[in-house]
């Protein structure tokens, strides 16, 4: 994009000098629309381990206008040894020792904790409410509560080698995408030979170059389910090793190796290795960036509704390095 057309569209939605020169570079990829929306955008995530660390760092650095933390642990010196948001002091809680590190990555972010959980009454001031680390009945709780505001939710988890993502944005999420190529293909070929018109920045219809930067999108709408309607494993077409993981692991099943054998043998899926039911324990920092990117991202996508999202899970396995996307449907 020219320099001209890109300082019309910033000065256009009244971005600061501060806030030009801190998302300079976002602002090229993906547009002043979406760092518009997120600017506006209040995000709220619940707990703030490793996994939720990674979520909170990148949020933060992507310019959402704020970011509560809601986390009443008390942060123990060993805690440090794997969140680098709480390497600062002991005693105090998960939350109050994580905002002060949060805000120094993006001053133009409001960052706050809250000493209190979400209710009917609080959640609507929030865009998109991220939870990690939970359990199979407080993320079906906390969707339902979300889906009756109209808010976004996000869930996600890590075992040890192993992760999971689930999100909710809504039964008639709109957003803006790319068109596919037989598209573009198809109006090159209605055009013929006709060449783009250059545009000098004093031009009264430059109009024109915006839109010729902004035709190759259009309008698309994913159809989400709630944790609580998504097909269990059993209901799944594409299983894989990951997936039974963490169906089971959400259920709070004691023995995951034998869940996870009978399963298998079910839904006729791949057994699990056992290497990988050996390495379940514990939070595994390089895992939680990788879980907690995805995460970052597609609160990204729903803020800002450009680009297609995950509809509704991804399941990673951390010793083949293989991601997989679950479309889920509801169990009826």
């Amino acid at each position: 994009l020219s320099k001209q057309w890109y300082q019309r569209r910033v000065r256009g939605v009244e971005f600061t000098e501060d806030e030009a020169a801190l998302y300079d570079r976002q602002i090229r990829l993906w547009g002043v629309d979406a760092q518009r929306a997120l600017r506006s955008a209040n995000v709220f995530v619940k707990r703030c381990g490793p996994l939720g660390a990674e979520i909170c760092k990148n949020i933060v650095l992507s310019g959402v206008n704020s970011l509560t933390l809601y986390d009443p642990r008390v942060v123990q010196e060993e805690h440090s040894a794997t969140n680098f948001l709480l390497r600062t002091q002991t005693g105090h809680t998960f939350a109050d020792t994580a905002v002060p590190n949060l805000q120094i990555l993006n001053p133009l972010v409001r960052v706050s904790s809250t000493t209190e959980d979400l209710s009917k009454d609080t959640i609507g001031q929030y865009s998109v409410v991220c939870i990690t680390d939970g359990t199979h009945d407080e993320y079906s709780a906390l969707n339902d509560l979300c889906r009756e505001h109209g808010v976004s939710f996000l869930a996600c988890n890590t075992w040890g080698m192993a992760g999971f993502m689930f999100q909710d944005a809504g039964a008639n999420f709109k957003f803006i995408a790319e068109k596919s190529k037989v598209h573009k293909e198809q109006k090159g070929a209605d055009q013929g030979a006709t060449k783009r018109r250059k545009v000098d920045s004093t031009d009264k219809n430059d109009k024109h170059e915006e839109e010729d930067d902004e035709d190759g999108y259009e309008q698309r709408e994913a159809s989400f389910v709630t944790y609580r309607d998504a097909g269990e494993v059993t209901k799944l077409k594409f299983s894989s090793p990951s997936v039974l993981i963490a169906q089971g692991l959400l259920r709070g099943v004691t023995d995951i190796g034998q869940y996870c054998r009978e399963t298998a043998e079910k839904i006729n899926a791949k057994h699990v290795p056992e290497d990988l039911l050996q390495n379940l324990d514990g939070e595994i920092v390089p895992i939680c960036a990788i879980v907690g990117g995805m995460a970052s991202q597609e609160i990204i996508k729903i803020v800002s509704k450009k680009d297609p999202p995950i509809v509704n899970s991804f399941y990673y396995d951390g010793l083949s390095g293989a991601g997989i996307i679950e479309n889920t449907r509801p169990s009826s």
